[in-house]
């Protein structure tokens, strides 16, 4: 039996060997503890705030308070119970900010891309311009765009100078106005994202597609809708879903341009937690809110995900 035992250990071990090697890569041994490191810090900044976050959404804890007081869903349910119901709108003009914006930046992103594929005087040097609205910080964009739309900015001045309304346009304190005019700057910051993408995905189509395709008489527009749109549509789903994510956890330039005003008519789920977490000192509702936003980040993340693998 010791004999049987002996012979059919290394056996055993082989076989765990060979399973992890199959699972986690032949140089496992060597990967793992190279990569720990980084494992350790991303765990450190990441996994334990989100946890830590989890768990305050359950509790009644104010700002200087040192503990706070477990309540289980009491901040989950205020929500819906609140007769302002700012959870409600919070979300839906979530939805409006980030889709317009989403839309505005898919449109001009792939009409830039689609010119700077081009061959056209200066490529590079407006290549290089496109980029320009991404590299400067939120805030500093956020400013100019302030001075853009004040009363006395450039904005009103071109509209009492081609009198198309009889007074000037208060863009940040206007309801109906407010909105919009967040859509334009997000349009304007993101769109240098989304246009670095198509380019780069329109430069690795094959030219011997659309050569097939003009010798079979394709015209311009076919070409675009049979050839550069399929082919980028991997990008696409990768691009918006990155966007998307970006756009609706933007909070910086909602703070400074209008603060979530008026109204509350431009307050986004993240600035509703910054507001409830900060201004109104209940942390424990703040990190509620921004809890409520993770369910949706998943089924999109889910979604995207199965269906480029399906695709694959």
């Amino acid at each position: 039996m010791a004999q049987s035992s002996a012979t059919h250990t290394p056996t055993i071990r082989r076989g765990l060997g060979a399973r992890l090697r199959a699972t986690l890569g032949p140089d496992w041994l060597l990967a793992w503890p190279m990569a720990a490191p980084v494992v350790l810090i991303v765990l450190a900044l990441l996994a334990y705030p989100f946890v830590d976050a989890i768990f305050l959404s359950f509790q009644d804890r104010f700002i200087g308070k040192a503990e706070g007081t477990w309540i289980g869903f009491a901040n989950y349910v205020d929500f819906f119970a609140n007769p302002e119901n700012l959870f409600l709108k919070a979300s839906l003009i979530t939805l409006l900010y980030t889709g317009g914006a989403i839309g505005g930046k898919f449109v001009v992103g792939l009409a830039m891309a689609s010119v700077l594929n081009q061959e056209i005087p200066l490529r590079n040097v407006w290549r290089a311009l496109m980029f320009l609205p991404w590299a400067v910080p939120a805030v500093v964009s956020a400013y100019v765009w302030r001075f853009l739309f004040d009363t006395t900015g450039p904005i009103n001045g071109l509209i009492a100078e081609f009198r198309l309304a009889n007074d000037y346009l208060y863009f940040f304190n206007d309801a109906k106005l407010a909105l919009p005019a967040l859509i334009l700057v997000a349009i304007w910051s993101g769109t240098p994202f989304w246009t670095m993408n198509f380019l780069a995905g329109m430069q690795a189509i094959s030219q011997e597609l659309y050569e097939a395709a003009e010798i079979d008489g394709a015209s311009t527009f076919q070409r675009f809708r049979f050839i550069t749109v399929p082919s980028l549509q991997h990008v696409i789903m990768v691009t918006a879903l990155l966007s998307t994510i970006w756009t609706s956890a933007n909070l910086t330039q909602i703070f400074v341009l209008t603060g979530g005003g008026p109204s509350y008519a431009t307050t986004t789920l993240p600035m509703l937690a910054y507001l409830t977490a900060i201004a109104g000192r209940q942390m424990g509702a703040g990190a509620a809110i921004s809890m409520m936003m993770m369910p949706a980040y998943i089924i999109l993340v889910y979604f995207l995900t199965r269906r480029m693998l399906r695709q694959e």
